[in-house]
């Protein structure tokens, strides 16, 4: 299980980041931001946060972010999904190695 190296807290590259609905109620905003933030991880990946646009399996493999919008697909691509399955919708952290 990876952890975060990069002098940042409260960041779980695990599973699924927690969400808090929007004042009117309509939209789930990450308890953690922005989207495409990155950090390095203790297994030598870099991870990126995104928001999950399709379901994903856990440490499902190539996984693309699209650079605008930070949203992650299954679409092929060089990075990882979070050890845990992320539904449409949820936010978390996809690695690709950094080297």
């Amino acid at each position: 299980m990876a952890y975060s190296v990069t002098p940042i807290s409260g960041v779980d590259l695990t599973s699924a980041t927690s969400t808090n609905l929007a004042q009117d109620g309509s939209t789930l905003i990450p308890t953690f931001g922005p989207l495409g933030n990155e950090v390095f991880g203790s297994d030598g990946l870099r991870y990126v946060f995104a928001k999950a646009g399709n379901a994903f399996t856990a440490s499902e493999t190539s996984c693309s972010i699209n650079t605008t919008t930070f949203v992650a697909t299954s679409t092929g691509g060089a990075y990882i999904a979070p050890s845990t399955a992320l539904a449409s919708g949820e936010y978390g952290w996809f690695g690709k190695a950094s080297v």
